[in-house]
């Protein structure tokens, strides 16, 4: 025959009853509150960014856009001027180059010490 499982008295499931009943009591009220505000101020379209002068729309024609592309491809100066390219490019590339090779070293090494202590 099985055995009997043994029962729990019942101040011993008060505590959860309790809990399980404040979880299901909680209010609603103040979500669905801040749930309308957030839509209220959605709606209004608030946002940090201004709206574009009234003067300046129409003027969005492709020769605009190429002027603008050219003034500042003019005006851009190339990599190795002013000792950019020794200054800064070089010693980026170098040192993100050694990091990602030093992540592969570390990589490899985790992955021999995982082998070399299984669990």
């Amino acid at each position: 025959p099985p055995l009997p499982l043994p029962r729990r008295p019942l101040t011993a499931a008060l505590p959860a009853l309790a809990m399980m009943a404040s979880a299901a009591r909680r209010p609603v009220l103040p979500a669905l509150a801040l749930v309308g505000l957030v839509a209220l101020i959605a709606s209004n379209s608030v946002s940090f960014i201004a709206p574009q002068p009234q003067g300046l729309r129409g003027t969005d024609t492709p020769a605009a856009a190429a002027l603008g592309a050219a003034a500042g491809l003019a005006t851009a100066a190339p990599a190795h001027a002013f000792g950019m390219l020794y200054d800064e490019v070089i010693p980026y590339a170098g040192a993100t180059s050694f990091a990602i090779m030093w992540g592969i070293v570390l990589g490899f090494v985790l992955l021999r010490l995982q082998e070399a202590f299984p669990e």
